[in-house]
């Protein structure tokens, strides 16, 4: 674990599998991020959907921004469903300006169900 980014993941309600994000999403972090989003998408047992709690992600670069739009291909071909969740301004404003929130399902709290 680098010391921008602390990764937690836990289990969910019906196959959801929350991925919890503190801190900075960038260059220095990404592998990390690429890491944990591939063991959680690359189990035995791949989840129904994938969250990425945003809440207390603090900075996103276009590193991280790039591990999210890798992993939501990956959840693609688990059968998965891949979202982002609660994210702050700032990477609400990355998301608009790249248009990749025309690509990525962003929800307003981790439990909010697909829109």
């Amino acid at each position: 674990m680098e010391d921008g980014l602390r990764i937690t993941c836990h289990q969910g309600d019906h196959g959801v599998r929350i991925v919890r994000l503190d801190g900075a999403a960038d260059m220095d972090t990404a592998g990390v991020l690429r890491a944990a989003l591939d063991e959680e998408l690359g189990s035995s047992r791949a989840p129904e959907a994938l969250v990425v709690d945003c809440r207390r992600l603090d900075f996103c670069a276009s590193a991280g921004l790039n591990e999210f739009l890798r992993a939501r291909q990956l959840a693609v071909r688990c059968g998965a469903t891949f979202r982002l969740a609660a994210p702050q301004a700032q990477l609400v404003r990355l998301l608009r300006v790249t248009e990749v929130d025309t690509v990525l399902e962003v929800v307003p709290a981790v439990g909010c169900a697909p829109s």
